[in-house]
């Protein structure tokens, strides 16, 4: 793993009440309302770097923005149970400091900067079922999805053989398991959904297993691998056996229907695939999610909400609306029904921390159409008092969601309690981090997305600096990375300092070699042609229209 920034030394974590106190004493002066805690001093390589504290993302004092300590970066986590009367103000867009060129210069690599071997060896007796990447470490890899003895899913010798007979597709299903598996959700503490829930089904579900293999197949293929079966090949296999599923489909194998598509929605991420086919696709597990009648199970709330994610993802993608209704934000039911009470209990498995903001960006993405609908009606009927009424309920509901942002912090229930793990802590901070890059995204997709506001504004400048640094921060804390892409490009497009653009440039860099996913690689090339157009006085181009210039299509997952 790559070095992470120093933690507190061991017997000095401070807890989230002992933080409180910290986060609630005056930085008007501007030093580091943490500099009493004995902080380790950081490697000579990151002496000189200007990054905001970690604690200053919920800071509602203007100066912690300015501070220059960097140390303030290790500090541990707010205590998130206590911050949800904690004012906190916008800065100006004077008070974010810069980031210097290349933050992570000279910092160790992650294992997937390594060279990947592309030879079919790793689909050999000896090597095939061995781990595919150093990264992440699979602990519970060939354990019993349902973690318990004497499971009817029992991984025999050799591993997967019970799925198939084929070296090459033991191989992929290892992928999926040790590689694939890890990098789409936040945490594991608990299992991981798609080894204990998936991939069981997948035993006696052909269409399913063959997704699995085209997804894993396309991952490997962007790695630079040569692996026996091709992915498109494998994909269309999955397409039929979906098709077969769907003219066949009755109410005890919804599940398996609905698994089989949300892989495929990751398989078009991981290729950066087509919209039409996306879109397909969702409007298929929408349908299938509207005809269940039975009581949901496990499998089937865990399927949903993955299909709500992606549907607001798509949404952003393609600048349309959501195709589901309201959804709603997790209650305190739902937390208290989790047996953790580790800070990590309230970080969720596809969500991280931005669980309850997702209704909102939810509401952001559904105003695109809106605003559509009024500029067409203005055009249409200018002065009109439909007109006039539908301009007033568009920014009564901009309006909202704006103070709606700016009061929404991560929520952790105060029957949660610190983690003392430095590692631990690190994670939290990382994840942290992509909650609030999340939050700072949604601001800069409001002002520039919804009120037009130029892209030389403070609000949109401000916003779109803190997304990058906050994006910066999780991959400085070597946490989950996952969902990082919208907020990165939202950001990005709106950069117009160099400084700026080589923040965006590094974590692009961070987070393909993490992930190693073609939607950020497709993500990264748009965004560069936006800046050069920019630069050669094009002006005020917009991303999609580039996109289709290049002939590429941004999926954000």
């Amino acid at each position: 793993m790559g070095m992470r920034p120093p933690t507190t030394a061991p017997g000095q974590h401070l807890g989230f009440h002992d933080r409180l106190q910290a986060l609630r004493q005056d930085s008007s002066s501007g030093s580091s309302i943490f500099s009493g805690s004995p902080t380790p001093p950081l490697p000579a390589i990151a002496e000189n770097w200007e990054v905001h504290s970690a604690h200053s993302v919920f800071s509602d004092s203007a100066s912690s923005c300015g501070s220059d300590t960097f140390t303030d970066m290790n500090s541990p986590l707010p205590p998130f149970d206590s911050l949800d009367s904690f004012a906190r103000s916008a800065p100006e867009l004077h008070e974010v400091k810069q980031l210097q060129m290349d933050p992570l210069e000279g910092f160790a690599k992650d294992p997937y900067d390594e060279e990947i071997a592309t030879t079919r060896e790793i689909f050999a007796p000896t090597s095939a079922l061995s781990r595919s990447s150093s990264y992440p470490d699979p602990t519970s890899a060939f354990l019993s999805p349902n973690g318990s003895g004497g499971s009817p899913y029992d991984f025999s010798v050799p591993p997967f053989s019970e799925y198939t007979t084929r070296e090459s597709r033991r191989g992929l299903l290892d992928h999926f398991c040790n590689v694939l598996s890890h990098l789409i959700v936040f945490k594991e503490e608990s299992g991981n959904p798609f080894r204990q829930m998936v991939l069981p089904m997948a035993q006696k579900s052909q269409p399913l297993l063959n997704a699995i293999y085209a997804i894993s197949s396309a991952h490997l293929e962007h790695r630079g691998l040569h692996v026996e079966e091709r992915a498109l090949d494998l994909h269309s296999k999955a397409l039929s056996g979906l098709q077969n599923l769907v003219a066949h489909k009755d109410e005890g194998n919804r599940d398996e229907v609905l698994a089989v598509i949300i892989l495929m929605l990751y398989y078009e991420v991981v290729r950066s695939g087509s919209s039409t086919v996306l879109n397909s696709h969702l409007r298929g597990a929408l349908s299938i999610m509207r005809e269940r009648r039975g009581k949901r199970s496990p499998t089937s709330a865990f399927l949903e909400r993955a299909f709500r994610y992606f549907d607001v993802a798509s949404a952003l993608s393609f600048g349309s609306s959501p195709m589901s209704g309201t959804i709603l934000a997790p209650t305190a039911q739902d937390y208290n029904t989790m047996p953790d009470r580790s800070a990590m209990a309230a970080v969720d498995t596809l969500f991280g921390l931005v669980a309850d903001l997702w209704p909102l960006i939810h509401r952001l993405a559904s105003l695109v159409d809106v605003k559509r609908n009024l500029e067409k009606q203005e055009l249409a009927s200018p002065g009109h008092e439909k007109a006039s009424n539908m301009r007033s309920d568009f920014e009564t509901n901009t309006s909202s969601i704006e103070l709606a942002l700016h009061q929404w912090i991560p929520k952790i229930p105060a029957v949660v309690v610190a983690t003392e793990n430095p590692a631990d802590d690190s994670r939290l901070q990382s994840i942290l981090n992509n909650a609030e890059a999340h939050r700072q995204a949604a601001f800069v997709f409001l002002y520039r997305n919804l009120l037009s506001q130029p892209r030389s504004s403070a609000k949109v400048q401000t916003s779109a600096k803190q997304a990058l640094q906050t994006c910066l921060r999780v991959v400085i804390f070597s946490g989950p990375m996952a969902a990082l892409v919208w907020p990165l490009f939202t950001a990005a497009c709106e950069a117009i300092e160099d400084n700026d653009r080589n923040v965006a440039r590094t974590v692009f860099r961070h987070l393909e070699t993490r992930q190693g996913m073609n939607n950020i690689v497709t993500a990264w090339e748009v965004c560069e042609e936006i800046w050069r157009r920019r630069d050669a006085g094009q002006g005020d181009v917009e991303w999609r229209d580039v996109a289709q210039d290049l002939g590429r299509e941004v999926i954000f997952g």
